[in-house]
C-alpha cells in the first residue's frame, strides 16, 4: 500500500458493487454517483492497493486475485459500517436539538463557516458536530444519519430518481465557476474564456467535492466529450492553487472555494458564458428537518445573494 493513503469507504462500495451489477454505470446510478467518479474511485484504489483489481471479460467482469482479497474484505467491512451507522443513528445525543452538519470543503471555507458562526451566537450549542467531505462522503453521511443535514453542490439532476427518492433539498445559494490560471499563462490577457479553449491545456481537478459540476461543465460544452481529459487529481485547495501556479495546469473552481487563497500567484477569469453552481442543503426524507435545523437553513440562505428560487 502507497505510503499515506488508505482505502475509502466510497472506494470499497464502488468496486462492490460494479461487481455486483456487472457494470459500471449500473453501480453509479445505485451509488447515486457519475459513472467517471465510480471509474475515478476504482483507479484511485487500485493505486492504494498497489495492482489491478478487475478484468474485464467478454460478457461480464471479474477480478484478479489481489481483487478476491479486496472484494471479501470489502463486504465484511461494509457491513460492519452499515451496522454502526444503524447504531449512530438511533443513538441519543445529551443535547437533543443540537443538530449535525456535513459539507464539502469548498462550502465550509466559503459561505458555511461564517453562517455557523453566527448562527451558534443566537443559538448556543444548536450544532454538535461538522463533518467536512467530498459529495459521495457527505451523502453517505446524510443517507446514515451520521448528519442531519448535508450542504454540497447540487448534483441532484445527475441522478433525479435516486434523489428524489431518498431526498428533501433546498437551495441556499449561488456560487459562480472560475477558471484558474498561472500569471503569465498565455490566456492571462484574455477578460473571460471558453469552456472550449481551457479544454486544450492539462486540468488540475478538484476531488474535494467539485468533480461532478466540473465534469458536467465540460460534458454540457465540448461537441466530443472524450476530449475531456484530467490530469491531475487533487484533494486540497491549496495544492491546487499551487500546482496551478507552477504551470502544471488549469483549473476550474467555485469563487468561495478560494476566498481564503489570496496570496497564490494566481489569476482568476470568468468563464464564458458565465457558469454558476448552486450549493444544496438537503437531508434524508425518512428524517424531517427539527426546527432548529430549518432555522439553520433559513439562516445560510439570509447571508447569501443571490439565493435561489
Amino acid at each position: 500500500m502507497a505510503r499515506g493513503t488508505e482505502i475509502s469507504l466510497t472506494q470499497l462500495r464502488a468496486f462492490l458493487y460494479i461487481m455486483e451489477c456487472q457494470s459500471y454505470t449500473k453501480a453509479a446510478e445505485k451509488l447515486g454517483m457519475t459513472q467517471p467518479a465510480v471509474s475515478h474511485s476504482i483507479q484511485s484504489l487500485e493505486r492504494v492497493v498497489g495492482g489491478a483489481l478487475i478484468v474485464k471479460k467478454a460478457n461480464s467482469i471479474g477480478v484478479t486475485a489481489l481483487g478476491e482479497l479486496v472484494l471479501n474484505s470489502a463486504k465484511n467491512i461494509l457491513d460492519e459500517v452499515g451496522v454502526l451507522n444503524r447504531q449512530i443513528a438511533r443513538y441519543e445525543g445529551v443535547a437533543e436539538k443540537a443538530i449535525k452538519i456535513g459539507a464539502i470543503p469548498s462550502a465550509i471555507h466559503g459561505n458555511l463557516n461564517v453562517a455557523i458562526e453566527l448562527f451558534t451566537q443566537q443559538y448556543p450549542d444548536s450544532i454538535s458536530l461538522v463533518l467536512e467531505g467530498v459529495e459521495e462522503e457527505v451523502k453517505e453521511w446524510v443517507e446514515s444519519g451520521i448528519v442531519d443535514v448535508g450542504v454540497t453542490t447540487d448534483v441532484s439532476q445527475l441522478n433525479p430518481a435516486y434523489w428524489r427518492q431518498h431526498f428533501f433539498w433546498k437551495p441556499l445559494y449561488k456560487d459562480e465557476v472560475l477558471a484558474i490560471l498561472p500569471k503569465h499563462h498565455s490566456l492571462a490577457i484574455e477578460e473571460s474564456l471558453t469552456v472550449e479553449k481551457l479544454s486544450e491545456y492539462p486540468l488540475v481537478m478538484s476531488s474535494g467535492g467539485c468533480e461532478a459540476l466540473i465534469y458536467q461543465i465540460f460534458s454540457s460544452s465540448l461537441e466530443e466529450i472524450d476530449t475531456f481529459q484530467v490530469d491531475f487529481w487533487v484533494r486540497d485547495t491549496s495544492t491546487l492553487l499551487q500546482m496551478v501556479s507552477g504551470d502544471v495546469g488549469i483549473s476550474l473552481v467555485p469563487e468561495s472555494a478560494i476566498k481564503s487563497h489570496t496570496t497564490y500567484d494566481v489569476l482568476s477569469k470568468h468563464l464564458s458564458p458565465r457558469i454558476e453552481r448552486n450549493v444544496i442543503a438537503f437531508w434524508p426524507r425518512k428524517s424531517p428537518l427539527c426546527e432548529i435545523s430549518e432555522k439553520f437553513i433559513d439562516q445560510v440562505r439570509a447571508l447569501n445573494t443571490p439565493v435561489l428560487d
